[in-house]
């Protein structure tokens, strides 16, 4: 992929503790965020990882498309601790250079989930996470970070307003299913995406942002409507695609909406 060429400078690893974990980077600021200022034993825990953008600039999505890497998390817990996979609010379409690809220019923050075991002997929990991430605009700043947050343990969670301000805005932004859009989809090289039982009026704007790298950023989607009034993209597939794949798993937008959707190919 172009991906490699467009590095411009290569950050250094520093760490912070404390109970919002910031720093500022090129481009960017970002901040370790929980929902609770402690931890309770056996009660899960809402850790955001929030990046607000300086103008002109972005971060990217789960599948970057054509250019770009993805924010990554790799966390170092206590024994007994697990984490979830990251939760992401619904991508943007944007550029690097002349290049499309998808991401976030506005403020977001990558949500996981950490549940503490039912019983924890020591007073106080640090939470360890490493973060990678690409900030780019017209050039490209790779980052490594490792992150600290020691938080007490408590009977009871104590919430932290602001970081839980936050964490709600981002919860709503995480792509949803809609049981009245009902989807198929066949095809190899090209593939049809059916969309039906949704009225989308052609004053919507729709748009397919793939999970999975089915499908790139960089090629056109075409619209047409079924016979039975259906909405029907027709999109090529990506030269970097899996090549098995039993479902066409993404996010769909229409207008300002998005929904998440995962229909499965004839057989699969």
């Amino acid at each position: 992929m172009i991906r490699s060429l467009l590095v411009l400078t290569l950050a250094f690893v520093q760490t912070t503790s404390a109970y919002d974990a910031q720093l500022a980077g090129p481009g960017l600021d970002v901040a370790l965020i929980s929902e609770s200022r402690s931890i309770t034993p056996g009660v899960p825990l809402t850790i955001g990882f929030h990046i607000h953008h300086h103008a002109g600039f972005h971060t990217y999505w789960k599948n970057p498309g054509m250019v770009g890497v993805p924010t990554s998390l790799e966390w170092k817990l206590p024994q007994g601790f697990t984490a979830s996979e990251i939760r992401w609010p619904y991508p943007e379409n944007t550029f690097m250079a002349e290049y499309p690809c998808h991401g976030y220019e506005r403020d977001v923050t990558l949500l996981v989930t950490l549940t503490p075991p039912a019983k924890i002997e020591t007073k106080t929990v640090t939470l360890k996470v490493d973060a990678n991430w690409m900030c780019c605009a017209r050039g490209c700043f790779p980052n490594f970070q490792s992150f600290e947050l020691t938080l007490p343990v408590t009977r009871k969670p104590i919430p932290d307003p602001h970081a839980t301000a936050l964490i709600n805005t981002a919860s709503k932004e995480i792509p949803k299913t809609n049981p009245k859009l009902i989807s198929s989809v066949r095809g190899h090289q090209q593939i049809e995406l059916k969309l039906s039982s949704l009225a989308i009026p052609k004053s919507k704007k729709v748009y397919f942002f793939s999970s999975d790298g089915q499908v790139s950023s960089d090629q056109p989607q075409e619209i047409s409507r079924g016979t039975d009034g259906s909405l029907i993209l027709t999109m090529p597939r990506s030269e970097f695609s899996p090549k098995k794949f039993k479902s066409l798993p993404g996010v769909l937008k229409i207008g300002k909406q998005f929904f998440k959707i995962n229909p499965a190919y004839p057989g699969g």
